[in-house]
């Protein structure tokens, strides 16, 4: 029985060696890549600090970061479940806290504390040092006016607009109350959230909870309970949306504005509207700070929540996409089809023009009042140079006591598109006109007795901006763009002739009849240039501007293959334009689609019918675009029983030497019966599936689980059978002994 418990405790050895050393290498190459992470997220956490240590929120999260790179890509396994017991007023209890905000990294304290007010969502502890300081009895009327705002405002507010402070990642202590603790901090700290305390982990406190100084203001609380809702849902929301909601969050309590405006907003932003929404400007390049992007960040939140409503603030927290993307989605759940530029430069029209009586209300504010800084144009013509344009940031002239007629021109921006909206207040009150174009672009402004005009610019991205985590720390890209202004006419589309097969996308645009403002017709030999303009639909922004021909018969016109364009729904304009005349008309619409065709794939059978050969062919008819289509498309070799449901799936690559996909190899080792394959490719978000090829039967070998097989672990399971192998009989000879 002995020798057979050692032999037993041997094998037991070998097989827990072999975990050891296969688990070992395994570690190891983890840690050289946290390790990589950590020092890049500490260094971004160590400046941050030294260049505003008053925000600790925003510092913790990268410190937390550096101790768990994967923390963002991971958001859904970081609560564990921690069940405490209610707790009571007066109940004593210990707290993790950064000991100074002077000293980075920060130093985590253990520091007594006393819960001295007990509301139904909240716990209000105070440090025993604070308590020490003030008197128990202070305190305790100071904790009880906390908890009453809390109560009433804060958290009803709070959640209303945010959601749950649980959000997708579950409660991590079992216990509903949310724990503010009431401190004293140095270094001009007034709140702050830490994340940590969302994870069981060292210095945790385990619990959802917020630290705000004994003397801040209740937008602190209100502030940074946002964070804390904020973080549950999205651990890596960027910081503009993150903050700007934070800030709003003030105004939904009535806490730290004046007249609905933060001091941010009214002192900074105003002032410096060229500082880019999109980043978080930490660095204070360029004369600018984080205070003028708090700014900006709570105005355009306020747009938001007051155009599209409370779902839309609540939809964009609980969003896991980022930044800009992540607005177009939560507007879209609630019917809102819209692309990022567009609703960009709404908001910064309404910031100027404040005017809710037209356009839907989309140009003004109902309860917001701002009084922006611009560039004052009094005399005409004029040209401007070199004015400031920030990716994403503000440059707006307004123009006082215009002509009713007259030409902007614009020079290239470096490749960059530009963002344009024309605001004009005139007899018949405001119209707004927008465009987002690239390259150097005119405009015609068009009015009867133009008392006062904005223009308003933005250097832009042709779709959807993305800025990455890592990349939110700075003033954004600053551009120079000249702009001119000059006397102009008004030029008209009487005639046209339009036609566009879909099917083998032949477009003419002919007969197009342009006149002046006498009905004078304009030809050739006027100085104007034609222009058919493809926009996308509903949108400012234009796809690609072609010139068009003239002859007598035809008048102006173009005819061209689209199929070379990106497939999509377009609107189709035609642009005139020379040096003092302008005009352009909507000419109708137009969607243009490519055909992704998979073919009936080819199958055959290996010999014992375990194996499976399968040729896959496609084809797409987007002229010039086969190389970025096989480059990008997703294709599978899907396999299916008898009865239609997926069995596996295999991938299969293109070949840019053969310039085919040649013939995909699937494993029928462990299926046997009739089978049939499909093939799938995916690609700009559409998915294409082939015909089902002919039915076979396949020959394999089912298994219940044919993943578990045991010789498919790891090399080092070789290694140890060798060891084994070599050992056993020394060790039986031993035991024979």
């Amino acid at each position: 029985m002995i020798k057979k418990s050692r032999i037993s405790v041997y094998l037991l050895m070998s097989f827990l060696l072999f975990l050891t050393v296969s688990g070992t290498y395994v570690n190891n190459s983890l840690a050289l890549d946290i390790s990589e992470s950590s020092s890049y997220y500490d260094a971004i956490a160590d400046t941050l600090f030294e260049q505003e240590p008053t925000n600790p929120t925003q510092i913790l999260r990268y410190r937390m970061l550096a101790e768990n790179p994967n923390l963002m890509e991971d958001q859904q396994s970081v609560k564990q479940s921690v069940i405490l017991a209610e707790e009571d007023v007066g109940n004593p209890k210990s707290f993790y806290i950064i000991e100074s905000f002077l000293v980075s990294p920060y130093t985590y304290v253990l520091e007594p504390a006393t819960m001295l007010a007990k509301g139904a969502n909240c716990y209000i502890y105070v440090l025993d040092d604070v308590i020490d300081s003030y008197g128990e009895s202070s305190a305790t009327s100071k904790a009880v006016l906390w908890k009453n705002e809390f109560e009433n405002k804060i958290y009803p507010n709070d959640i209303l607009y945010f959601g749950s402070p649980d959000g997708n990642l579950g409660d991590i202590d079992g216990d509903a109350h949310v724990t503010v603790l009431l401190a004293s901090f140095d270094g001009g700290v007034a709140g702050y959230f830490d994340m940590r305390n969302e994870v069981d982990t060292f210095n945790s406190n385990k619990r959802e909870m917020v630290y705000v100084d004994y003397l801040a203001t209740y937008g602190v609380l209100a502030h940074e309970f946002q964070h804390l809702i904020h973080y549950n849902y999205d651990v890596n929301e960027r910081w503009w949306l993150d903050e700007g909601c934070a800030e709003y969050a003030k105004f939904l309590s009535g806490y730290d504005v004046s007249d609905n405006l933060t001091a941010f907003a009214r002192d900074y932003f105003a002032h410096y509207p060229d500082d880019s929404l999109l980043y978080w400007n930490y660095m204070s390049e360029g004369g600018r700070d984080v205070r003028i992007d708090y700014g900006s960040a709570y105005t355009f939140i306020f747009y938001l929540a007051e155009k599209y409503g409370i779902n839309a603030i609540k939809n964009l927290v609980s969003q896991t996409s980022v930044g800009a993307g992540s607005i177009e989605d939560a507007l879209s759940t609630v019917g809102v089809t819209i692309d990022f530029n567009d609703l960009f430069l709404n908001w910064a029209t309404a910031l100027y023009v404040d005017d809710t009586s037209f356009g839907g209300g989309l140009f003004g504010f109902d309860n917001l009042d701002m009084s922006m800084d611009y560039d004052l144009v009094t005399t005409y013509p004029v040209t401007k140079v070199n004015r400031l344009n920030r990716y994403y940031g503000i440059y707006a002239a307004k123009l006082d006591s215009p002509l009713d007629k007259m030409m902007l021109e614009t020079a290239s921006t470096s490749g960059k598109y530009l963002g344009i909206s024309i605001a004009i207040h005139d007899l018949s009150g405001w119209t707004v006109e927008k465009s987002v174009q690239i390259g150097s672009i005119t405009e015609f402004i068009n009015g009867t007795i133009i008392d006062e005009a904005y223009l308003i610019t933005s250097v832009m991205d042709a779709s959807t901006p993305y800025v990455s985590a890592n990349a939110q720390f700075t003033v954004g890209t600053a551009y120079e763009v000249d702009y001119s202004l000059a006397a102009g006419e008004p030029l008209f589309v009487d005639s046209h002739t339009f036609s566009y097969d879909g099917g083998s996308w032949d477009f003419s645009l002919t007969n197009v009849v342009i006149s002046d403002e006498n009905d004078t017709e304009i030809t050739d030999g006027s100085g104007v240039e034609v222009y058919a303009q493809f926009r996308y639909e509903g949108s400012s922004i234009v796809y690609e501007s072609i010139s068009m021909n003239y002859s007598i018969p035809l008048d102006w016109y173009l005819e061209l293959s689209l199929q070379s364009f990106d497939e999509d729904n377009y609107d189709l304009y035609v642009i005139a334009s020379s040096t003092s005349q302008y005009g352009r008309e909507l000419i109708d619409a137009i969607t243009i689609a490519h055909l992704l065709t998979v073919d009936e794939p080819e199958v055959s059978l290996n010999e014992d019918s375990t194996g499976l050969y399968v040729n896959v062919n496609a084809s797409y008819t987007q002229i010039g675009g086969w190389e970025t289509f096989t480059a990008n498309v997703q294709t599978m070799i899907l396999l299916y029983d008898k009865n239609g449901d997926t069995v596996d799936s295999f991938t299969i690559d293109y070949n840019d030497v053969t310039n085919e996909w040649g013939i995909g190899y699937v494993d029928l080792s462990t299926v046997e019966g009739e089978h049939f394959v499909k093939v799938s490719f995916r690609y700009a978000d559409r998915t294409v599936r082939s015909p089902e090829s002919v039915h076979f039967i396949a020959e394999g070998e089912p298994t219940s689980d044919p993943n578990t097989g045991f010789l498919d672990f790891s090399p080092w399971f070789i290694v140890i059978i060798a060891m084994f192998a070599i050992s056993m009989p020394i060790i039986l000879k031993k035991h024979k002994k």
